[in-house]
Order: C-alpha cells, then structure tokens, then sequence
C-alpha cells in the first residue's frame, strides 16, 4: 500500500513509518520544515497540514491509499498555555487535510491519532473508558482532539473513510524528555554519566495513567488500516493502569547509581487528569489486536536509549 505519515518526525510517527517500511508498504512522511530525515526506506516532504493548498498538492503527488494523521500539537500541559495555537493546529490542521482528502482523486483511507483525553475526569472507581463513553474534555488538549474527531465524523458523513484511533499513554525509545517516562530516564542517564548531582527532579506521583509499549502502538495503527471499520473510534491501550510513582520505582530499579527523589513544582500541571483507563476490546474484536505490556522491557530500552544520547553528546563535546 501507498502510505503518507503526517507528524513523520515525532515519536510516533518515526517508529510508525519504520514499521511501515519494514512491512514493505511505499512510505511518505511529512512534517514541517527543518525536521530530522526519515528512517530508511521512508520518503520525505516538507507539510505544513494547516495549510490546505499544500494538503491538496502533497496529495495529488503522492496518491497515497492509507494517511495516518499523527501531526499535531501534542503536549498536554503545554497547551492550557496556548489553547489557540493547540486548536489551531489539532483542530485545524486535521480539517484542512480531511477537505483535501475528500477532494483527492481516489480519495484515501484515514486514520485519524486522536486521544483518550476526550474523555475528560474518570470518576474514582469507574471502569475503564469504553468508546462510547461521552466526550468531557477536562483540558484543553482534550477539547482540541474532541473538535478533530468532530471534524472527522463530518468528513465521515460526506463519504470518506476515517477511522479514529485513541492511543492511550505511549512510551519507548526515543520519546523527548517532555514526557515522564523519558524525563525519569534522561536523568537517571546524566546521573550516572556524572552530568548531574545525584537527585531525581519529579512532579506529580500520584497520576495513573494506562501505558503502552510505542512499538506495540503503531503495529496496532497498521493492523486498524487494514481492518477498522469506517466511522468508528478505537481505543488502543494495554488496559494496564500505573501510577507515575510505579514508573519512578522501576527506573529507580534499573539504573546503576542511588538517587533521591526530589518533587520540582515547575513539573506540576496547572491541569491534570488523575487517573485515565481505557479497554481495548473494540480494538481486539474487531482487529484482533491485544496489546500486552511489559514495562520492565520497555523502561530498560528507554533508559538504554537515553545513556547513549549522553555517551555521543559526551563525545561531541
């Protein structure tokens, strides 16, 4: 299959073109201006998706038959401080290319990257999130995702396929350290290097969140483009609840120096969901994909990664 990658050069969206590749489909990755190359056997265009002339012109060049639209405005917390910039690009950009795919010649398979944050607070004891429970953004992150999906369901309406798919929390290799999991590990990694005094800045322990394995993630993507029905949303999740706490503990297991534990209020979120669960049935029954999450791997191969970020910057300098 033909497949174009918005967001190619996110966290991702690199391993989602890579798993592409490897399964011999023809893949195109775009991003902005100035991002890192592709990996190997995955082409490249500039694509800036708020814009929909550009949108129109990348896909009348490539015909693509399958579009997974990961680009975006991707951190929570950073968008409460820049709500229009988060609306404009998640709500914006997934709209100008959801015209321009309505308008290409043949029109292409969607997969729309959305999120579980559309489903705002779970309450306490509440079972995990289904994909028919209501949208209650409590972020603005969420309420950005809610306003693409809704843009998605009206392309829907007007006969392009899109499916939607709600990753719940991913990790892995090569995420930036905006994230926990991979701010824990780039510490622990520059403390043991000798770069950094020996204490572990952290912010809020107590957040739950359900975890996913990025590789696991994007091989699910795949299997959704072959197989999701049209129209419907997905969770895609492990089912697997830890806590920030957990993710700390685990860390703190495998790295070769003792730390202590700071907590650095500048890591606090002004807004923050609790805890947030989701079931992968939907996905199982209708794709046959089980995600199954072994974190003590996937920690080890983050924590890996980061030591040798620092070993070459070390020998950079």
């Amino acid at each position: 299959m033909r497949a174009l990658v918005t967001g190619a050069a996110g966290f991702a969206g690199r391993h989602l073109c890579a798993a592409l590749a490897a399964a011999g489909h023809d893949t195109l990755g775009t991003g902005l201006p100035g991002m890192p190359p592709p990996p190997a056997g995955v082409a490249w265009t500039d694509l800036d998706v708020t814009d929909g002339a550009a949108c129109r012109a990348a896909l009348a060049a490539a015909r693509p038959e399958w579009i997974f639209h990961l680009a975006g405005f991707s951190h929570v917390g950073r968008s409460e401080s820049a709500p229009e910039e988060c609306l404009r690009v998640n709500f914006g950009g997934t709209r100008a290319l959801l015209e321009a795919c309505l308008a290409a010649v043949p029109r292409p398979r969607v997969l729309l990257v959305s999120s579980p944050e559309v489903y705002g607070r779970m309450a306490p004891g509440a079972p995990p999130f289904t994909e028919d429970a209501p949208a209650r953004p409590a972020t603005v992150y969420g309420v950005s995702k809610a306003a693409a999906e809704a843009a998605a369901h009206h392309a829907a309406a007007r006969g392009l396929e899109v499916v939607i798919l709600r990753p719940f929390n991913h990790i892995g290799p090569g995420q930036v350290e905006d994230f926990v999991a991979a701010a824990f590990a780039r510490q622990l990694a520059r403390i043991e290097a000798g770069r950094q005094e020996p204490v572990l800045r952290v912010g809020n322990l107590s957040a739950v969140r359900d975890l996913c394995d990025v590789r696991d993630v994007v091989a699910a993507y795949v299997r959704a483009a072959e197989g999701a029905r049209s129209g419907e949303a997905y969770n895609v999740t492990s089912g697997r609840a830890v806590s920030v706490q957990e993710l700390l503990d685990e860390l703190r297991a495998l790295a070769r120096v003792p730390v202590r534990v700071e907590q650095d209020p500048a890591r606090l979120r002004a807004v923050d969901v609790p805890v947030i669960h989701g079931s992968g049935e939907k996905l199982l029954r209708d794709t046959g994909v089980r995600i199954d999450l072994d974190l003590r791997r996937t920690l080890r191969d983050v924590l890996d990664y980061w030591r040798a970020t620092e070993l070459a910057d070390a020998a950079r300098r």
